[in-house]
């Protein structure tokens, strides 16, 4: 049996309304996301001489719509979705998670570009006077400080990389319903399953590509699938999983230690690459190798790619040939 590529796409991927609601529309529109991540991969490949993978080969399960009606019927029963504003108030337990683990995800990736809270407040805000203590102290809900700090990093992050503060917060609002709602990540996780195995039953050789939120699916998937079968390369691309609290937050990951390289990655160099953008507001957190306990030695390596139409753009980070090339040899081994 050929080797099966599964490409697992990230947030924001929804069709509207009036396209759900009509399944020969709805294949039409996921089809149509295939090809252009089937069409990347080629144009990477062609670039390095090489031929295009067969598009029978690929599995692309699309999760899009499933989670973002798992948000809006969260929404709509009482829950309310983190806003940052939310730290000056005291939210249920489970809104309160959320928002935190936004406010995480917003100072990590702050961090990684060297966000100085007391200098970037007296930049934006100067009426709000604090030091160097305020910042590494923890801060709390309903605590003075903690929305401006925030809220300076939102701005900060948005100056930087150019992306709108509103991309910015759907991005972390997402990644945080995924973490911290059990049932969602299970929803998303079981259709990326069920999608591997309707292809190959029980086991098989598999090629993986997860960009963006995909990649954590790409990871979580990786913990719980059985040994039956044979994963031959893990790409992940334009990620979040350098992010600490992403990582704090992976299926299978033990309190105190370092995330792990999943056991079923093929144990050979490279076996897992990454690709990042040094752009790209989701893979700000990189490069990621270091920050995963591997089972040998380079067996995680990164890719810096330059993407030319967007820094997160899927189709760029698959028509780099540094990146296609080795998805195209792992699917000959």
């Amino acid at each position: 049996m050929s080797t099966t590529l599964l490409f697992i796409h990230g947030r924001s991927q929804e069709s509207d309304d009036e396209i759900a609601r009509d399944p020969d529309r709805l294949a039409a529109y996921v089809l149509n996301m295939k090809r252009k991540w089937v069409g990347g991969l080629a144009k990477g490949l062609i670039a390095a001489g090489r031929s295009p993978v067969d598009e029978s080969q690929v599995v692309f399960p699309f999760y899009g719509n499933v989670f973002a009606d798992a948000i809006k019927d969260f929404e709509a029963g009482g829950g309310r979705r983190p806003e940052l504003e939310m730290l000056d108030t005291t939210p249920a337990a489970d809104e309160a998670q959320l928002v935190q683990t936004k406010v995480a995800l917003l100072l990590d990736a702050a961090n990684a570009i060297h966000y100085d809270s007391v200098k970037e407040l007296g930049y934006t805000d100067p009426g709000v006077v604090i030091t160097e203590h305020d910042v590494v102290r923890e801060l709390g809900f309903g605590d003075a400080l903690k929305l401006p700090i925030v809220r300076g990093a939102l701005q900060f992050l948005s100056r930087k990389t150019g992306a709108p503060t509103l991309i910015i917060e759907r991005f972390l609002d997402d990644v945080a319903y995924y973490l911290e709602m059990a049932e969602m990540r299970e929803r998303v996780l079981g259709i990326v399953e069920r999608d591997l195995q309707a292809r190959l039953g029980s086991g098989g050789d598999i090629v993986i590509v997860g960009h963006s939120l995909g990649s954590v699916l790409a990871y979580d998937l990786l913990t719980r699938l059985p040994a039956t079968y044979n994963v031959r390369q893990l790409v992940t691309a334009g990620s979040p999983l350098g992010f600490p609290i992403v990582q704090k937050n992976l299926l299978g990951k033990v309190a105190g230690r370092r995330p792990v390289v999943p056991a079923i990655i093929a144990a050979r160099s490279a076996a897992w690459l990454n690709a990042y953008d040094v752009l790209d507001i989701v893979a700000l957190v990189h490069p990621l190798a270091g920050s995963f306990d591997e089972s040998l030695a380079g067996q995680l390596a990164d890719e810096r790619t330059f993407n030319p139409t967007g820094p997160h753009s899927i189709e760029d980070y698959l028509a780099d040939p540094d990146i296609a090339v080795p998805i195209s040899r792992a699917m000959e081994l």
